[in-house]
């Protein structure tokens, strides 16, 4: 039996949390926390929308307070590199030698067009679920 969606319930929910617009570090802890709790738990639909709800709150808010400038190629290449625990020999095709791999995880040396792409290619073919382009190593794929 599939469940539906009771406007009864989800209005008791609201009523139980009263979610509304985040303007303190207070109310972004206590939403978070709802939150959290909730990841673990079998959702109704009622609690699903609640949770979609505060989660789009909790965004809004950081957002506003922990702004994320724009990633630069080397952070994104240290990023993945460190999630995915790759060493530096493991992108020598990529770059030649482990050297020139350093040069660019150090800020010392660009990405150039065909290693970004490489680079995209590693990662998406090597880890799945990512669906990296030339872009996110700062360059741009010709048309």
């Amino acid at each position: 039996m599939t469940p539906t969606f009771n406007q009864q319930n989800y209005t008791d929910l609201l009523i139980q949390y009263q979610p509304k617009p985040i303007k303190t570090e207070q109310e972004y802890k206590r939403a978070l926390k709802v939150v959290e709790g909730m990841m673990s738990l079998e959702l109704t639909e009622a609690e699903t929308a609640l949770f979609e709800l505060l989660v789009l709150l909790i965004e809004k808010y950081e957002e506003n307070h922990y702004p994320m400038g724009e990633s630069t190629p080397v952070a994104t290449l240290s990023s993945l590199m460190h999630e995915f625990d790759v060493e530096p020999t493991s992108l020598v095709e990529v770059f030649g030698s482990v050297e020139l791999v350093r040069e660019v995880v150090n800020g010392q040396r660009q990405v150039s067009q065909s290693q970004a792409e490489s680079l995209a290619k590693f990662f998406n073919d090597h880890y799945s679920g990512l669906s990296l382009t030339a872009l996110d190593f700062g360059k741009r794929c010709p048309q």
